[in-house]
């Protein structure tokens, strides 16, 4: 099999396992610091919220790809670890919006000291300029992807 063949072939492979590499690194950091981590689905919250404010558990139900009663027991697990709490949105007092409390705004700061000690890991392995294309590139195919499914 020609090597461009066996690229393409694994290319959702190896996507799927260097998330993974990135989570168990990210989490080993926080293990050294003695910082409690979440586990994958928590992280997808925190990235929706990082990435966009308070949101209502629908829409982070959707981002997620999963039902929103799925999704509300996710939130009452971070809910009692104290990382997030639901508030009554302005624009509809019906709702409710999910947002980060102190001390999840403080694992946040945590998450990203992490990513920063991956980050030199990966940077070591393929040089900071490489990295830095692969991000690119990456983000690229990411905003590609978003825009196919709007």
């Amino acid at each position: 099999m020609p090597a461009q063949q066996q690229l393409q072939q694994g290319l959702g492979q190896t996507l799927m396992l260097v998330a993974r590499d990135f989570q168990r690194r990210l989490d080993r950091d926080l293990d050294i610091r003695g910082v409690p981590g979440i586990s994958a689905r928590h992280r997808a919250i925190f990235l929706f919220l990082g990435r966009n404010g308070a949101s209502r558990a629908v829409d982070l139900a959707n981002a997620a790809g999963i039902r929103p009663q799925s999704m509300m027991k996710i939130v009452h697990e971070l809910e009692s670890l104290g990382l997030v709490e639901r508030r009554e949105d302005p624009t509809d007092s019906r709702a409710k919006l999910i947002d980060f409390t102190a001390r999840g705004f403080a694992l946040i700061d945590e998450l990203s000291r992490s990513t920063e000690t991956v980050w030199q890991q990966y940077a070591d392995i393929l040089g900071t300029d490489n990295l830095q294309q692969t991000v690119v590139n990456l983000n690229t195919l990411l905003q590609a992807g978003e825009t196919t499914r709007e």
